[in-house]
């Protein structure tokens, strides 16, 4: 199999799990099924393949059952094509990409888009319950907020909250959450490049790209969080700002590369008070911080 897994995620029942994987694959993209037991020991076996056209650059996977997921598409051009038009959609944040939304449930693949005009659309989260979901764009910066319509399972477009920088993976961290109106003290965990130029001479092995772990919450009762006095950049690290009134947007962890390179994303184990994070390009792979 050409296996090269981008984004993953699960969607857990009673008795097994599906994990659902974006395959960059040299010749197309494609989601892999797999089926996970929870025996013990738990088995594990591929179960199939999903293609389709309005799938050209899978990204990331929300699945909302074991049948039913939204995938981010994070070029309209594959690079294999044609690597002119794969780079400009990069470097010129038209809004060009979108999320399909694919239904396999009576064993025929059904897609159609249900976000349009994004510009690279990347990571994708959603509430626990499935009704608001988050789309990280990363050539515009931020993330998009969309409800979701439980019947028809189309989006519909709330707001675009920027977060001054290259957005990545986006997480939802639980924490009590009941309904829109009160998330507890639920956050998004978001993983964002700084600077896009920092980001390529990276792959290239010239220097190392900073790693940038925010947060991101609704405004609760009116109270804005104060920015940081020193603005968007200090001390060689970027602060985060909050452009908009209804949301409370700041830094979790942050390094200048030295640590730790190309942090992509981040999830938060309170019970353990560790977060755990990833990286493109860094030989570890991974991250772990405790909280102070």
């Amino acid at each position: 199999m050409d296996f090269h897994p981008l984004g993953a995620a699960f969607f857990h029942q009673p008795l097994h799990s599906t994990l659902f994987v974006a395959n960059a694959g040299r010749n197309q993209s494609s989601i892999e099924l797999f089926h996970i037991s929870h025996t013990s020991p738990p088995k594990f076996h591929w179960e199939r393949s999903i293609s389709h056209p309005l799938i050209p650059n899978a990204n990331a996977i929300l699945p909302i059952s074991s049948t039913q997921l939204y995938v981010t598409n994070d070029h309209s051009f594959r690079l294999a094509n044609s690597s002119i038009l794969h780079g400009f959609e990069t470097y010129s944040a038209s809004p060009l990409t979108w999320t399909t939304f694919v239904d396999i449930s009576d064993n025929e693949l059904i897609a159609r888009k249900v976000a349009r005009f994004q510009r690279v659309a990347n990571g994708i989260t959603s509430t626990p319950n499935f009704s608001t979901l988050f789309i990280v764009e990363s050539s515009r910066g931020g993330f998009g907020v969309y409800s979701r319509d439980a019947v028809t399972n189309n989006l519909k477009f709330k707001e675009f909250v920027s977060i001054n920088g290259h957005g990545d993976n986006i997480h939802f961290d639980n924490q009590g959450y009941i309904s829109s109106d009160e998330w507890g003290q639920s956050q998004l965990v978001i993983g964002a490049h700084p600077n896009i130029i920092h980001l390529t001479q990276d792959v290239k092995g010239i220097r190392k790209a900073a790693s940038w772990i925010l947060s991101a919450r609704p405004v609760k009762d009116g109270v804005k969080e104060k920015e940081d006095p020193r603005g968007a950049k200090a001390e060689k690290l970027y602060r985060a700002r909050n452009y908009k009134e209804s949301w409370n947007v700041r830094t979790e962890v942050q390094d200048d590369g030295e640590w730790f390179h190309s942090a992509t994303g981040a999830a938060i184990d309170h019970s353990r008070g560790v977060m755990i994070g990833t990286g493109l390009y860094d030989d570890h792979g991974a991250f772990l911080c405790r909280k102070k």
